[in-house]
């Protein structure tokens, strides 16, 4: 590489800004500008320097960078930063330097130490209902909602655009694609019924805006990721959810919870990797289908409604709804005077009840009574549920996978 006649900081963080994700670039500008003030010298001034002692026959010059580096290092952990913390201000001029390929060729290991770290608080899906009900505008609420349903990367959800949309006009849950910028693997989610119905109300209060993403910041471009993290940080504040205070509230949080529920439901780890846009092999992605996925995604949704009941959509909606309702009114006379005519038919259901649960335990299903309390209609539908609903548990890979998954901290926002 022919070193350029001027060496420049701006001219390496517009290439991380360009090929990097937006998460890189403000963690790399940070610790170049964060280096540049405990050095005395600006970004480019130390550039030179760099250059001149990288030309030095004296090995101990062309080291000189190193030892200040770990100085650095040493001098961020004695001002109260974290390990973790030091090690990400440190890569910015580290990186700066491999750039223009002046690479720092030998540094303390301390220097790229970093520590497990359990500082992402995840809100329970009951807390998370409070904080919806504390959101202050449609805006917020539907950024809740949004990211409860996504599971994505902040990355990701900030650059939506009006355009990238689906259909929300169409039947719920709508699919939604994403190619995702991190991993550059695709994301095959969906949005449930009460985040289209807030997408709606929203939407018409951006037409005018010619801002072209959904969630617009004042100028042109999209809503900054502190700006969202704060908002939720308010939000929980009035939601009386208590953050211990060595742990933060952030974004990431929705993609724990959307992972840890998916576990807890047992859901295939590769369905649950479909969904928040992480990578799968090839065969897994030709294996499992988009039914596979709608119907995890509903079972999920179940779950982690933030109402009080699904959203209604549309007539026909309320209209299929009250059909069913009628439906399930009729077999309920229909099995009550066939009990009636029969009644050894609710013994016979409760045994058969009572054997399931020996089967599989709690693990299916709850009782909220003794199986001798049960009606014979109870009986009836708690038997069909045991039959019907899938028993696979995840295998112990399948477990490690999902660990190592919410291991995961973030990308630093």
């Amino acid at each position: 590489m022919n070193m350029p006649t001027k060496l420049s900081a701006d001219d390496f963080l517009k290439y991380v800004k360009e090929t990097k994700s937006k998460s890189t670039w403000k963690e790399y500008a940070h610790g170049i500008r964060k280096f540049s003030e405990w050095f005395g010298k600006s970004p480019d001034e130390i550039l030179a320097v760099r250059a001149s002692d990288w030309k030095s026959d004296d090995l101990h010059v062309k080291r000189k960078f190193g030892r200040e580096i770990e100085k650095f290092h040493k001098w961020l952990i004695e001002n109260g930063y974290t390990i973790n913390s030091a090690r990400t201000l440190t890569l910015g001029i580290i990186q700066l330097f491999r750039f223009y390929e002046m690479p720092v060729t030998y540094l303390s290991p301390e220097v790229s130490k970093t520590v497990p770290t359990t500082k992402t608080f995840v809100p329970t899906v009951e807390q998370l209902r409070a904080m919806f009900k504390c959101a202050d505008s449609t805006r917020d609420k539907l950024i809740i909602s949004m990211a409860k349903d996504l599971g994505w990367r902040i990355g990701d959800f900030v650059q939506i655009k009006k355009s990238d949309l689906p259909n929300i006009d169409a039947d719920t849950p709508l699919s939604y694609d994403l190619i995702s910028e991190k991993e550059k693997v695709i994301a095959k989610s969906f949005l449930s019924a009460e985040t289209v119905a807030l997408l709606r109300e929203y939407m018409v209060t951006t037409e005018n805006n010619p801002n072209p993403f959904l969630f617009a910041s004042n100028h042109d471009g999209h809503t900054d990721p502190d700006t969202i993290n704060k908002m939720l940080k308010d939000v929980a504040q009035r939601a009386n959810v208590r953050v211990p205070a060595n742990k933060r509230l952030s974004f990431h949080a929705f993609r724990k919870r959307f992972l840890t529920e998916c576990a807890n439901l047992n859901i295939d780890v590769n369905t649950a990797k479909i969904l928040v846009g992480k990578d799968v092999e090839d065969s897994m992605l030709a294996y499992l289908s988009e039914v596979d996925h709608r119907a995890a995604f509903i079972k999920l949704h179940e779950r982690m409604l933030l109402t009080d009941r699904p959203t209604l959509t549309d007539k026909e909606s309320a209209t299929e709804i009250g059909s069913l309702r009628n439906e399930v009114s009729a077999l309920r006379r229909m099995i009550g005077a066939i009990t009636m005519l029969d009644p050894s038919i609710a013994e016979k259901a409760r045994a058969l009840v009572a054997t399931q649960l020996q089967k599989f335990g709690s693990k299916i299903v709850k009782l909220e009574k003794p199986i001798e309390q049960l009606s014979a209609i109870e009986a009836l539908e708690l038997l069909a549920q045991l039959v019907t609903e899938p028993k696979k548990e995840l295998s112990d890979e399948e477990r490690r996978e999902y660990e190592r998954m919410l291991r995961e901290n973030g990308n630093g926002n």
